[in-house]
């Protein structure tokens, strides 16, 4: 099921599962929030418009995160004067995960979300701690003798000084 809606002023399209990046919204990470502003409903067998808005239809949605957009650059300028005005600005979002949709006692809902458990090594013997060091060690030697050599030496340079005689007219004659 796909639902258009509408929030801060534009309009987006999202389905059960998906995540968006809405302007800011009141509530805190992991808040649930409901948005009843919706346009239209699309299923596989029937679209769905409103007039402005569709009564009875509702999305249900999780905040994930309260975030600022990346700096956009704003630069004004007068030609002829001298009028030069460069700001920053970091929009405020809310990223959104869509939980559920629903219209006239159709709901389309999302799958639970998974949480990703990291797999941890449980057996560890202790040469593999020891061979581990050991190597690390050599590393660090390796790289120390490496600089050692690598270091240029300095080249010592003569200055070659020539005096110059000048003759003058007393000393030919």
């Amino acid at each position: 099921m796909l639902a258009i809606f509408k929030t801060g002023g534009k309009q987006y399209s999202a389905r059960a599962g998906q995540i968006l990046k809405v302007e800011k919204l009141e509530g805190s990470k992991g808040d649930k929030v409901s948005i009843t502003d919706v346009l239209a409903i699309s299923d596989q067998s029937t679209n769905s418009l409103g007039e402005p808005l569709l009564k009875d239809a509702s999305i249900e949605a999780k905040i994930v995160d309260q975030i600022r957009d990346k700096k956009i650059i704003v630069f004004k300028k007068r030609k002829r004067q001298n009028y030069r005005l460069t700001q920053g600005h970091r929009q405020y979002l809310t990223v959104l995960r869509i939980e559920s949709i629903s219209y006239g006692g159709k709901k389309s809902t999302a799958e639970p979300e998974t949480k990703k458990v990291k797999k941890t090594e449980t057996k560890v013997t202790k040469e593999k701690i020891e061979s581990k060091e050991v190597k690390v060690a050599k590393k660090k030697t390796v790289t120390k003798k490496a600089v050692n050599k690598a270091s240029p030496t300095k080249k010592k340079s003569v200055k070659k000084t020539v005096k110059k005689t000048v003759k003058t007219k007393k000393e030919d004659k």
